[in-house]
């Protein structure tokens, strides 16, 4: 049963649909997770119906809709999230993942460098930051942010951490190449 409209924004206003919310919300990542892609959106829907000023399930949202490659609708959800808090993590760092699929070095790295100002500690925000720096040649400061990516991956024991030292080598090599000989 579809409750009246003055129902529902009175249970927002008295915060009563917070608990609602948030089990739509859960039951949005798990039907994602468990690759139920439909389920997840028409769940994610039901989050927001109840909470639409959250900026945490806009940013999700924008991430279904980046996986379910509809770029302007998640481009929309990120935009909808940072408009609520401009500190949401998974907005800026979607918002970097748009624009490194784009090839805008500028926007990603503006971004992710937002996103990390979120949680500063994000592995996968410093692994990009690190390919954003090697796209612009600054091949010493992608280093850098490798290897603190590569730190992060290893602390949880992520597979993507073997990944970081690959490139790590590569930017060494790139760095060795780059100074002059003499």
């Amino acid at each position: 049963m579809k409750r009246p409209l003055w129902i529902v924004r009175l249970a927002q206003r008295l915060g009563l649909t917070r608990y609602d919310a948030d089990l739509h919300y859960e039951q949005a990542l798990q039907a994602h997770q468990q690759g139920d892609f439909e389920q997840a959106h028409a769940q994610m829907r039901l989050a927001l119906r109840l909470l639409p000023n959250h900026a945490e399930y806009h940013a999700a949202q924008g991430f279904f809709f980046l996986e379910d490659d509809s770029q302007s609708e998640a481009s929309e959800s990120f935009a909808r999230a940072l408009s609520l808090n401009p500190y949401e993590m998974m907005a800026n760092y979607g918002r970097g993942i748009i624009a490194w699929r784009d090839k805008d070095w500028e926007a990603a790295a503006a971004a992710f460098l937002n996103a990390l100002a979120a949680q500063p500690t994000r592995p996968e925000v410093q692994y990009y930051l690190a390919m954003v720096k090697h796209r612009q040649g600054d091949n010493a400061a992608a280093w850098g942010w490798m290897q603190d990516a590569q730190a992060g991956f290893a602390k949880t024991k992520d597979k993507r951490e073997e990944r970081c030292r690959a490139w790590m080598r590569e930017f060494a090599k790139l760095l060795a190449d780059e100074r002059p000989a003499g």
